[in-house]
């Protein structure tokens, strides 16, 4: 049995989350930090994770590593096809600091690791059929089936719901928080509307009824048609999902590791391995019932 202690990362647009999983597969709770992201070069970017994986050995003997990342990410090779997100990434091997300092690093995409992470220490644990939607920037989805993560062959999520033709545009344009700014003034961020709605602000309560009545045109289509049983919802909006007066087919939680969830699925798929946690299947293109 492998016992080897882990570090896990969940690297973002603005900030690097870290820590320390166990031998069991396990996060170590007290040990996640996390740091801003420099954009600006390549060179501060790898010095930033030199500094953490430092830090992590000050504490004891780590050997590997697992990486949640956005795509389009070459997982296999760790190297960045991201233009709109940590650009000065682009092209680069994200293994190279990792393996300069003599540590195995697996990588897999944030989506696959938040819903791992709530399949296995979340509110998705005994389940069968879960789904997961991540709702941020932009709109995350993916699915488990047979215990594991439906990928296509490059990786990400084998549906890719953000992208899906809605309305007059795509999913993400009428979900995510862009969508939430230009219905309430097209400036204002999410946590401060949703802090107006709790205080009665009605276009505030409005933007945000507006959104959760797409999210559920969107998504109870997509629950039948890929017959899931439950559904986590993550991302910064999921902050806000008091407000959110969502009508599902299925029954709905919020993450039950709103900060960490990706960390703790990291943690597992450095434990148990790409072929335990996720399946490689064509891409699935499913075309959403839309409204009027």
């Amino acid at each position: 049995m492998n016992e080897k202690r882990r570090l896990v990362l969940d690297i973002g647009g603005s900030f690097i989350k870290y820590g320390m999983a166990d031998g069991s597969g396990c996060l170590i709770e007290d040990s996640v930090r996390q740091k801003a992201v420099d954009h600006s070069s390549w060179e501060i970017f790898s010095r930033l994770i030199d500094g953490i994986i430092l830090e992590i050995r000050s504490t004891g003997t780590v050997e590997e590593a697992c990486v949640a990342m956005p795509g389009p990410f070459d997982f296999t090779n760790g190297v960045s096809h991201m233009k709109h997100k940590l650009p000065a990434l682009y092209g680069k091997s994200l293994k190279e600091p990792f393996e300069e300092e003599g540590m195995q690093v697996r990588f897999l995409h944030d989506s696959t690791a938040f819903i791992l992470g709530e399949f296995y220490d979340g509110v998705l644990k005994n389940t069968v059929r879960p789904c997961s939607v991540m709702l941020g920037t932009g709109l995350g989805f993916s699915f488990i089936r047979d215990g594991k993560v439906c990928v296509n062959h490059t990786e990400t999520p084998a549906f890719s719901l953000w992208r899906a033709p809605y309305l007059s545009g795509i999913a993400e344009d009428y979900v995510s928080t862009g969508a939430i700014k230009a219905r309430y003034d097209g400036i204002t961020e999410v946590r401060e509307i949703a802090e107006r709605a709790r205080n009665d602000d009605l276009k505030a309560v409005r933007a945000l009824k507006e959104t959760a009545d797409c999210l559920s045109d969107i998504l109870n289509p997509v629950l039948r048609e890929f017959e899931c049983d439950t559904l986590a919802l993550g991302g910064q909006i999921a902050k806000a999902a008091d407000l959110l007066p969502l009508t599902l087919s299925v029954p709905w939680k919020v993450s039950g590791h709103l900060n960490d969830a990706a960390l703790r699925g990291a943690a597992w798929y450095g434990k148990l391995g790409r072929d335990a946690c996720i399946d490689i299947i064509p891409e699935i293109n499913f075309s959403l019932k839309t409204r009027g």
